[in-house]
């Protein structure tokens, strides 16, 4: 009799075992989705090319272009579309190399929160004299997952 209590005590770890790995694999599992990976992306705005530069990456894609004022000044715009993952936010920056002594509104935008697919953020600065050129548009995205 004794012999069987053994061999069930015996089954009953092995169980407990097995269930502790279950849940060390579904911790791992979950912290691991919940993790974010930064992108870098910069796109270079200047009204002597007046391009529309684009990057797309398949998950995100990041857009940058510039509207004339008519006085001399540019409207900097940029839109950042969830494509294909969720983004866990963003900053933008406008970084100008010419004179940016007039530029309204320079400094850190951030994004925050969860953008679903098929949405976008977007922003702009203005006004920001033809001296300021040429400028960069810097992005910082955040998506789900490792990669």
């Amino acid at each position: 009799m004794k012999r069987w209590n053994y061999r069930a005590q015996g089954s009953l770890e092995y169980l407990f075992m097995i269930a502790v790995a279950l849940v060390i694999v579904l911790i791992v599992f979950r912290v691991a989705t919940g993790l974010s990976t930064p992108h870098t992306i910069m796109l270079n705005v200047d009204p002597q090319g007046m391009t529309h530069p684009v990057d797309d990456s398949g998950k995100f894609k990041v857009e940058a272009w510039l509207e004339d004022n008519g006085d001399g000044t540019y409207k900097v715009e940029y839109r950042i579309w969830a494509l294909k993952e969720r983004l866990n936010g963003a900053k933008v920056e406008l970084v100008c190399f010419g004179d940016p002594q007039h530029v309204a509104g320079l400094g850190l935008i951030e994004h925050e929160g969860v953008l679903e697919p098929v949405n976008y953020w977007a922003n702009y600065w203005t006004p920001v004299p033809r001296e300021a050129f040429p400028c960069q548009v810097q992005f910082i995205v955040w998506t789900e997952g490792l990669g």
